[in-house]
Parts: structure tokens; sequence; C-alpha cells
């Protein structure tokens, strides 16, 4: 792609509207790839425009909530931005929930229609109230797009920023999952926030290889691509193999990437050769990268940006400069501008600069309430700051690091010991491909900190584990225990689930 055309920061106060303002004033860039179809900024448009028709045949009106399989397929896409250009909120769902949990969402959000493709809909039931209908892709897009009537001549007055746009449940790591409400309001400040620290730019293409689910998207960088004329492909899967091939074909110049996808990228085959050399940066969500994957990009060209964000906070909340690559692996970078962001001890009180305490968020892109059957529950206290529940410090340059959950801190012989710390150090031995730590009880210590390991070949002895960490951690860090697994527990959108560690400990 090429151009100079570098609009402003979005004012407009629905989600969307940068699509629009887009189609107005650049109709014929190319918007979206997906596998062997494009759109340009003007067909997209139009495509959304004549799924807001279709969803109002169907009877969905402002404010009704849709269910959707949050799948990475183009159809998602223009559902997402049609259900909440006409008022109504789109509740998208990993596109492999179960009907058990399903069922969840759907009590807690009363929606008016699911839509999934049939076999996330088998077995499904509809409500039976006869209230909420089931709508399958080709309902919504049925391929008759020549002949199909566009939005002209319905109620689509645009919505308010203070109306909900999105309830995107969270990956359920304390053990319910929670609907959190996002205003347009909301998306619009996090959009803000992220055009003003990442180097996005009309000629910029942008792979995305996540679910639609994921926060990321919603808020996340193809939005930030598309409020600069850039280009967005979707991955239908994250593969390494097919990531590099969409690098290669499609001239990726930036990815978002969950800490495991960039840790797969890093140790494949391919990742040394001349397939990536247009990749400049990849946005590591959900956790900084660990340092030997961090390195290793910074070696073969690819910068990192390390982000903090959460559901709860419509994106990221903190950004690390490009092509820095010192400091520890938990360095996230500083705020980004309209977020305030404090580091509190037990009693809420800011700690001493460098020491360790909850993060706390607030600023307009921070979701305000969850949505509930019962009404919305507050997700702020009543000065308006979220409660993260993960432990951080400020460095001296002012830069957030994370150092783990205020409920996963493992205390063994009456000592501290951060899991995450621990991570870090173990991450760069030879045969480790990823490492959670958590506490197993003991009568003795109370706890000791237990090293799962996800490794190749054989892996890693207990012995080899500590003789890495001799001079690197405190002895009273080391691991005691070690299962070595096949895989981690991770929730929909590629959070590690720490709570089930413990179901993976040999008897």
């Amino acid at each position: 792609m090429t151009g100079t055309v570098t609009p402003p920061a979005p004012t407009d106060a629905w989600f969307g509207a940068h699509l629009v303002a887009s189609a107005d004033e650049v109709p014929s860039r190319l918007a979206l790839v997906a596998t062997d179809r494009s759109w340009t900024y003007a067909e997209l448009d139009l495509a959304i425009r004549r799924t807001v028709a279709r969803l109002d045949k169907f009877g969905v009106r402002r404010g009704d909530r849709v269910v959707m399989q949050g799948a990475a397929r183009p159809e998602a896409l223009v559902t997402l931005f049609a259900v909440t250009r006409m008022g109504a909120v789109l509740v998208p769902v990993h596109p492999q929930l179960t009907a058990g949990e399903l069922a969840v969402v759907c009590a807690e959000t009363a929606p008016r229609a699911v839509v999934a493709d049939e076999r996330f809909l088998s077995g499904r039931p509809a409500d039976g109230s006869g209230r909420c209908f089931r709508l399958t892709w080709d309902d919504l897009h049925p391929g008759d797009e020549g002949s199909a009537p566009a939005a002209e001549g319905l109620d689509t007055e645009a919505p308010a920023g203070s109306d909900v746009a999105v309830i995107a449940f969270t990956s359920g790591t304390s053990g319910h999952p929670k609907g959190v409400a996002l205003t347009h309001d909301n998306l619009r400040w996090s959009m803000v926030n992220g055009l003003d620290r990442l180097p996005v730019g009309p000629d910029d293409v942008a792979l995305v290889a996540t679910p639609l689910a994921h926060v990321a998207v919603l808020g996340g960088l193809p939005q930030y691509t598309w409020a600069r004329r850039g280009t967005v492909v979707l991955a239908p899967r994250f593969d390494p193999d097919l990531f590099i091939d969409l690098v290669r074909d499609h001239r990726i110049t930036c990815a978002f990437a969950v800490p495991a996808m960039a840790a797969l990228l890093t140790r494949h085959p391919r990742f040394a050769g001349g397939d990536l050399d247009t990749l400049r940066w990849i946005l590591s969500g959900g956790a900084p990268a660990q340092t030997a994957t961090r390195d290793l990009l910074h070696e073969r060209g690819i910068g990192v940006v390390d982000s903090y964000g959460l559901t709860e906070s419509g994106a990221g909340v903190t950004y690390s400069a490009l092509g820095t690559a010192d400091g520890p692996a938990a360095v996230a970078g500083c705020p980004v501008p309209h977020v305030e962001l404090l580091v509190v001890d037990e009693a809420g009180g800011p700690t001493p600069a460098g020491a360790p305490g909850e993060i706390w968020v607030r600023g307009p892109s921070v979701a305000s309430s969850y949505w509930t059957a019962d009404g919305p529950r507050p997700a702020t206290d009543p000065a308006g700051w979220f409660h993260t529940g993960d432990r951080g410090r400020i460095d001296a340059q002012g830069r957030l690091e994370v150092v783990g959950r205020v409920k996963d801190t493992v205390i063994t012989g009456g000592e501290n010991v951060d899991p995450a710390e621990v991570e870090n150090a173990l991450i760069s031995l030879p045969g480790v491909v990823e490492v959670a730590v958590a506490g197993a009880p003991d009568a003795v210590w109370g706890e000791v900190v237990t090293a799962f390991v996800v490794a190749e070949g054989d892996g890693p002895s207990l012995e080899d584990i500590r003789a890495h960490l001799d001079g690197r951690l405190a002895r009273h860090k080391w691991p005691r225990r070690l299962s070595v697994v096949p895989a981690l527990p991770r929730g929909a959108t590629g959070k590690l689930q720490r709570q089930r560690l413990a179901t993976l400990l040999d008897d």
C-alpha cells in the first residue's frame, strides 16, 4: 500500500466512525484481506450497511444484545461493525465456547439473536421464550451482495458515546466470566491512546491471527490501522507456517501476538529466512514477551512493543517504546496519555518508588460497569479506579513492570516469591518452550515453588533448573517441584489460568 493520508485521532463518539470516514475520504484504498478475498474501504462500508439492513429485517433493534461467535472470519468483522453501528450491543464469544458456557452468557445478557456457524449452533436450542433467535453467517451474509439492500432509510441514528457498544466476557480466571460493558466512548478513547503510542501509518499492513472476541481486536491494532487508512489481513487461525506465509504474501509490516504465539514463531525453522523481512514490529499483548523470545525477535530485526491492558480497559493502558530491548522482561512501558495509573499497597496508598503493589487504572477508556442479568454492577471504586488484581512497580523511567497477580504470590517458608520473576529466569533455559510457576501445598513450607514446563524432547530435570537459576535468583525462589506438561492451561484469549495448574501435578 502507498499513500500519505494520516488523519488525526478520531473524534466521533461512536465505534466504527473511523471506517465511515475512511470510506468517504479514501474509498478505493484496500481495507481488509481475508483468505482469497479483499475489500476496499468503500466495499467494507457497503457490506456493513447491508448487514445493518438484514439485522433490522430480522428484528434487531437499538439496545438489543447480539451474541456472536468470535471466529476469525470477515463476516464476523462486518457483523461487529453492523451491530454497533445500529445502536445494538455486540456480545462476542470465543469460537469454541461450550453449550454450558454459552448458556451462562445468554443468561446474563438476554440476547435478541445468536449469530454463528451451523456447528456452533448445533445442540444449542433457541430461547424457549421465542425472543432470541439463531442466525447463521449465511443468513446475514448470503452472498447476493449485488442485489442486497443497504441501510438507507432505516433508523440508523448514530449511538451516543455513553451507550454500551460491546459486552466482552473475561476469560474467567477468577472462576466465573464477567461481562465487561464497554461503551462507544471507552473504545474511542482506547483508540486515541493506541494511536498516540504505536507507529501505525497508512502504508502499514497489520496481521491479526487471534479470535475476534479478543479485546486486542475490538479496541486494538486493527482499529488503529483502519483509523490510519492502512490494511488489515485476517488469518483464519494462528499457525506459524501460515503466519510466515501471510507476512511474505501480503508484505505484513506489523502484527499482534500473545507471548505464546511469538515464542512459537521464533522457534520455527523458517524464522531466520527471508519471508519475514517486511515485518517491522510485533505488539505483544496478554503479557510482556519473555526475555528469550524478545531477544530473538530483536536479533532478527523485528521490534517488540510490550503492552499492559485488560478487557476492562478496552485494550492497552501502557506501551513500551519500539526498539528498546533493555530492562526486565516484565516491563510493559509507560502509561498512555489518557489513563492514570497507580501502584498501591494493601491499604490503598501509593507505594514508594520501585516498590511493588496492586495496579489501579482510571480513565475514559476504562469500563465503569459489568453487565449482569440483575443490572449493571460497578467495575470501579467510587473514585473511578479499577483495581486490576495485578501486581507491579514503577521503575525510575516511569515504566510499569508487571510482576504477577496479587493472589498468585507464592509464600514459601515465610518468603514471598513472584511467579513471573521465576518464569522470566527459566524461559532462557535450553529446551524450555513455555513455563508457568505456582505454589503447591506443603506441610513444612506452607507452599513450595513449582515449575510447570512445556519442553522440547524430554525437557530439563529439576537439577537442570536449579543449576540454571544458580546466580540468577535467590535460593528460596528456586522450584522444589517440576512438572513437564504437554501444554499450559489458557483461557479463551490465551491468558494463563494459574488456578488450573494444580490439576497438572502428579500425585
